[in-house]
């Protein structure tokens, strides 16, 4: 635990990271019912997780700077009131234009709250204490995807879909307000944004491929997300019970992974990680290749490898992000906007692309994720040494 963050404010960092898995986790199972009532295709309805993924993108490339200049406590404030308001407006939507409008709102308020997460982290810490914290804080947002898909699935058997996004907009104002309690306005930098703002950090090469390997590592888990409805509700036929049970796979191995890494922490450097667990995402792609190919009608075999290649987060997510923060100081807040965006906008992209192929096969949605991997670990292993280097940066305390 660093000294300069709270538990209190620590979980609560972890309750707004948390909102994002139950916004795109908490409605999969509902997906054929809205499009149903919304006469359109799962197809249409599942490019609300692509779409929730970019607005999350542009929330993010507008909440960082002006985080960095007004501070993170007034513009996550913000960004939660907008994350509410676009989720009480998502039930009343009586067409797929105004259910991606109503998406999109909500998206963009996600976006600019969360990006203040990793840039509080890394105002306060950096190297291995930045690994850690990143690390603990996924594992407490790990139990959100674990939950929602069943909370979905039991609001479903009570209600209509609409209060699934009902519920998200009641936890959306209970952290608004655990916010406005609990986190404290921060001492600000007298030199809050370098010169250059985005541009500057493009600039530092040597924190590009950490980028580029998160952002492409992400895209694998959105791509999941997105297409696991088709995958075994529509492919193999699972009921929406089973299909809530499965993705609690994934989510138990996120979190094991991710225990593994903070205890490999201790002996290891977050890049000669990160490599690593790209390696074991690697032989996930592998898998899902053998079992689409081979047994294409076993769904153990699918959801071993699955699992495989998105359990891997646990320890690509944490690793990536202190990596790459690692470069960046009193600029935190553009270059968190930075790394979301880019990871979420990557994520966006393919995880759409793939929904969008993928029709009547698995292969698009593996072949995809298959790629993406491989530009991942080419990413990440590129010049790793460089992030064993810890540039000097002022700490600002919360």
């Amino acid at each position: 635990m660093s000294k300069y963050i709270s538990t209190s404010l620590l979980l609560l960092l972890a309750g707004i990271s948390a909102l994002t898995p139950f916004a795109t986790d908490g409605y999969l199972s509902a997906i054929p019912i809205m499009a149903k009532d919304l006469n359109t295709d799962i197809s249409m309805i599942a490019v609300t997780v692509s779409l929730y993924i970019f607005g999350l993108a542009i929330g993010q490339l507008v909440g960082g700077p002006l985080s960095d200049k007004f501070g993170r406590k007034s513009i996550i404030l913000v960004g939660l009131i907008i994350f509410t308001i676009g989720s009480f407006a998502i039930p009343y939507a009586h067409s797929l234009e105004m259910l991606w409008i109503a998406r999109t709102i909500q998206a963009l308020g996600g976006g600019v709250a969360v990006v203040g997460v990793p840039a509080i982290i890394r105002d306060n810490t950096q190297g291995k204490d930045s690994a850690r914290l990143f690390s603990l804080i996924m594992l407490i947002t790990m139990l959100a995807p674990s939950i929602a898909p069943s909370v979905g699935t039991l609001i479903l058997k009570l209600a209509n879909w609409g209060w699934i996004f009902t519920s998200l907009a009641i936890v959306g104002a209970v952290v608004t307000v655990a916010t406005l309690l609990i986190m404290p306005t921060e001492v600000k930098a007298k030199q809050t944004i370098k010169n250059g703002g985005y541009l500057s950090v493009f600039k530092e090469r040597r924190a590009l491929g950490y980028l580029f390997a998160q952002g492409f590592s992400f895209s694998v888990l959105m791509t999941f997300l997105a297409n696991a409805p088709f995958a075994y509700m529509a492919h193999f036929g699972v009921s929406e019970t089973f299909f809530s049970g499965l993705l609690i796979f994934n989510v138990m191995g996120v979190a094991i992974v991710n225990r593994i890494n903070t205890y490999l922490l201790h002996r290891y450097e977050p890049h000669q990680l990160l490599k690593g667990f790209l390696i074991v995402q690697l032989v996930g792609a592998i898998i899902l290749i053998v079992a689409t190919s081979l047994f294409p009608e076993s769904l153990w075999f699918t959801v071993l490898g699955f699992v495989a290649i998105t359990a891997t987060m646990g320890g690509v997510i944490p690793n990536s992000s202190a990596c790459f923060m690692n470069f960046f100081g009193k600029n935190a807040g553009v270059a968190a906007a930075t790394l979301g965006a880019t990871q979420y906008m990557l994520g966006a992209g393919v995880s759409a692309l793939a929904a969008l192929l993928s029709h009547d096969s698995l292969w698009p949605i593996v072949s995809i994720m298959t790629v993406a991997t491989v530009i991942a670990y080419v990413g990440g292993s590129r010049k790793s040494e460089l992030a064993s280097e810890k540039p000097v940066q002022e700490k600002v305390k919360v």
